[in-house]
């Protein structure tokens, strides 16, 4: 390949215009890589830590517990969950790729095996996208499961199942890289689309060492979405129930929530 005719880009966007554009290019030499959460889905209000009152509980229990009671009580609201699409549109975008079979994965540093209370968070990451009709194992081109075991760091083991990698908390482009070169399959180009702009520059220098063009894209959609408006004494007693009672507490069941106060304190 010259490498004069090579090209490398990241493009920030917000709206999913540009990356329709781009996939709409695709061939079957291409390879299309989605990143999951905050770019394909995102949790439903009942679930969203991103609020600063949530948040502020997000720091403050770095500071009281240990890693394995935050994997515990994360994990419970994990396991609960729902999740929305970040923009219904990504649907058109995966319908025209099945269509017109071009190679498609997805990729996102989420830990694998047990974690919590969710015995295998691969499996769990599977059924989340296939409840809401997502379904990587049409997409991909390689039909195969591969487990990284030399490359795991503590967060369970790299590895590719049913069209998804997931890096165990691991670099996105080192764990691509070992995917590609062990089933020797090395598109043209990658358009890769994460929310974080230091994934797709990671992924990029793989791309310019491997002599693949590459294409990026910043999806910022999820950081439009607005935030819900949250009572902080309501968030407060949610989080200590989370702690003390193992249970997350919806918004629907807030008559719940006062009942059990009486248990709390």
């Amino acid at each position: 390949m010259n490498k004069n005719h090579l090209s490398f880009q990241i493009t920030r966007t917000s709206d999913l215009s540009s990356i329709t554009h781009a996939t709409s290019q695709a061939d079957q030499t291409s390879l299309v890589i989605f990143d999951v959460d905050d770019v394909l889905i995102m949790d439903q209000d009942e679930y969203r830590l991103t609020h600063p009152v949530r948040a502020k509980w997000i720091k403050d229990s770095k500071q009281r517990l240990s890693r394995e009671e935050r994997d515990l009580l994360f994990s419970i609201i994990l396991a609960e969950r729902s999740v929305r699409l970040v923009d219904p549109d990504i649907m058109n975008i995966l319908h025209d790729l099945e269509k017109r079979k071009i190679p498609t994965m997805a990729l996102t540093k989420l830990y694998t095996d047990k974690y919590g209370i969710i015995e295998k968070m691969q499996d769990w990451r599977i059924r989340e996208l296939k409840a809401i009709n997502i379904d990587f194992a049409k997409l991909t081109p390689i039909k195969d499961e591969i487990i990284i075991h030399d490359l795991q760091i503590g967060y369970g083991v790299p590895i590719l199942t049913e069209g998804v990698i997931l890096t165990a908390n691991r670099d996105k482009a080192d764990i691509l890289e070992h995917i590609l070169h062990d089933k020797k399959y090395y598109p043209k180009s990658i358009i890769f689309v994460d929310d974080v702009l230091e994934n797709l520059e990671s992924v990029e220098r793989l791309c310019k060492k491997l002599q693949i063009n590459f294409h990026g894209f910043e999806y910022i959609g999820a950081s439009h979405v607005p935030e819900i408006e949250l009572d902080e004494e309501i968030e407060k007693l949610r989080f200590q129930i989370l702690e003390q009672k193992y249970r997350w507490i919806t918004h629907h069941n807030l008559s719940e929530i006062m009942n059990l106060l009486k248990d709390v304190d």
